[in-house]
């Protein structure tokens, strides 16, 4: 399985204008150019992409809904502070049309005006012009939007700004059927800036506002690559071992309350204004909150045939409601909207576990139940930060954990293989050799931008980092010493899957049998020159060259005679665009 990451920060900067002006009137101990009463604050902006799938799309105006609060206050001595704005509304308007407005975003007005900006503000107070002053040694600067969603603590006097509310979050966690009688879940954006710290040789200078969405988006994905064979009937695991008939994809955690959600619920932002990069922590109340151990993603289609026969199956990935499943709260492209992890919560794994019938695809009928396959998200990827996408891809493939039968010691699934030899009429012939049984590590992979609104694409020149873990999540320790957890990457001359490279006589004789991969030789494969290990939990490399990738890591040394045992992870790496 893959999980994979993608940050978009939107930004709204407050520019500080200093007009131009030949007055001495001053603020502060500076006069004439140093600073004048005619350098009043301004707020400008500029965004980049955010995160897709929001309620509100379009440039950062549109974004905000045109709108943000701003409190703020100045420091004039360590323990003393002075408010400046308290519980200030900004809106867009026409840039160049007031001194208090040069780059589009307005904040001064009368007590009862109404319908200001996009957004529609009203004005409750007067909100009057507000000027640096010189004698201050810093401000500190929250913001937040919608303006209804954000309120800051209610500055108390000579107290620096140390807490914020916000309302209106909504998040998904359980099931909700498409077809079912529910409502979709109402996820509309809520955004909080970083803390912003302006010093005094910095007055004159542009103040960035970084607005963060204080929601997630997450989408789980399901496929197989079994040669022969249809996946179907998938029942997954809740936390509690209790299997579900309805097909919803369910990711578990062994903590409880691991996971949060609900709707109109409240959060406390925290802001911490020490060090040189002021920072906020982010906790949730009670009300409205949901914590569960289990999340559900989309339901799985049935997996039936088409009219002409044709088995629609999890290998088929251009079809949406079979990679990612369905649910009301679920976007076009896959993703759920989510509350972020709290930042108290200590990261645990993630756990999948299901039940999967395998169909064949030839005529014979036959079938196989697997049971109990099991994968998980380590911990380091696990807890999931605002304004940011996770996705998550399972790949079932021959080398499952999953077993057959009744026994589940008996795990894996093993190819059927032929040999022949003539029985000597006065000797009976003994075992041609035994078969170890090993609970296959899963291999995760992880690589910065490679989020597609389909699936995930690996591009070439970019570090990609993989991590194994056990069944339960836990991380093994990866080495390059050549005993159990050893791991390589080798560049394979041609398209290869998991299955192959287990089963491949030729490929298993190149790698398991201690022979030196060298290029020199056309039947053999590469090994890439560029990976490094970090504190022996994460392996990076980065693929040069566009291809097919195998990551190779030791289950079980060699015995004697028994062959080295190893678990692998496949990825396709397609060329970079210029």
């Amino acid at each position: 399985f893959f999980r994979f990451m993608n940050k978009y920060f939107l930004y709204a900067a407050s520019a500080l204008a200093l007009a131009s002006c030949s007055s001495d009137d001053f603020l502060g101990e500076n006069s004439g150019n140093g600073q004048n009463a005619s350098s009043a604050i301004n707020f400008s902006g500029d965004a980049g992409k955010i995160t897709r799938a929001t309620s509100n799309t379009g440039d950062y105006v549109k974004m905000l809904d045109g709108q943000f609060k701003i409190y703020g206050v100045k420091k004039m001595s360590e323990t003393q502070f002075v408010t400046v704005f308290k519980d200030y509304s900004v809106w867009n308007a026409a840039a160049n049309t007031t001194t208090s407005n040069t780059k589009g975003w307005e904040y001064v007005g009368a007590k009862g005006a109404t319908n200001l900006g996009t957004g529609n503000i009203s004005l409750d107070k007067e909100q009057t012009i507000k000027f640096w002053d010189y004698s201050a040694s810093e401000y500190h600067f929250v913001a937040g939007s919608l303006i209804k969603n954000f309120t800051p603590d209610p500055l108390i006097v000579g107290k620096d700004i140390t807490y914020a509310t916000i309302s209106g979050l909504a998040g998904h966690i359980t099931a909700n059927d498409k077809d079912g009688t529910g409502t979709a879940l109402e996820t509309n954006p809520v955004y909080v800036s970083e803390p912003v710290i302006v010093k005094k040789e910095k007055y004159q200078e542009p103040v960035l506002f970084k607005f963060v969405r204080q929601q997630a988006m997450v989408r789980v994905g399901f496929y197989e690559t079994i040669p022969g064979y249809s996946i179907h009937n998938v029942n997954f695991y809740d936390a509690e071992g209790n299997v579900s008939n309805g097909n919803n994809i369910i990711l578990t955690s062994g903590t409880a309350g691991y996971f949060v959600g609900g709707s109109n619920v409240e959060g406390t932002i925290t802001y911490n204004w020490t060090g040189i990069t002021p920072s906020y922590t982010y906790a949730y109340s009670e009300t409205g909150l949901t914590k569960e151990k289990n999340w559900y993603a989309g339901k799985l289609s049935t997996l039936a045939t088409t009219s002409a026969g044709k088995k629609i199956d999890l290998k088929d990935g251009t079809k949406m409601e079979l990679l990612w499943g369905t649910d009301k709260d679920m976007s076009t492209n896959g993703y759920f909207t989510v509350i972020p992890t709290p930042t108290a919560t200590t990261a645990a794994p993630i756990l999948i576990k299901c039940d999967y019938t395998l169909v064949s695809d030839d005529d014979s009928g036959e079938t196989i139940k697997v049971t109990g396959a099991t994968a998980a998200i380590p911990a380091a990827f696990s807890k999931w930060e605002a304004n940011t996408r996770y996705t998550y891809l399972f790949k079932i493939s021959q080398n499952t954990n999953g077993y057959t039968g009744n026994d589940p010691d008996k795990a894996g699934l093993y190819p059927i293989t032929f040999d022949a030899a003539v029985k000597e009429s006065t000797d009976a012939m003994q075992g041609q050799g035994t078969v170890t049984t090993v609970s296959t590590p899963s291999i995760t992979t992880y690589q910065k931008s490679s989020v597609t609104d389909a699936s995930i694409e690996y591009k070439t020149g970019e570090a990609i980092y993989a991590t194994a873990t056990d069944k339960d999540g836990e991380e093994y320790t990866l080495k390059t010493d050549g005993t159990v957890g050893n791991v390589q990457v080798y560049k394979l001359s041609k398209e290869r899957n998991e299955a192959e490279l287990q089963v491949s006589e030729v490929v298993k004789a190149e790698i398991t049998n201690g022979t030196k991969i060298t290029t020199t030789v056309p039947t053999t494969e590469t090994t890439v020159g560029n990976v490094t290990l970090a504190a022996n939990k994460y392996l990076s490399f980065t693929p040069e060259a566009a291809g097919f990738y195998a990551i190779q890591y030791l289950v079980q040394a060699a015995d004697g005679k028994t062959p080295a045992v190893y678990a692998y992870k496949v990825v396709e790496v397609k060329a970079a665009t210029k």
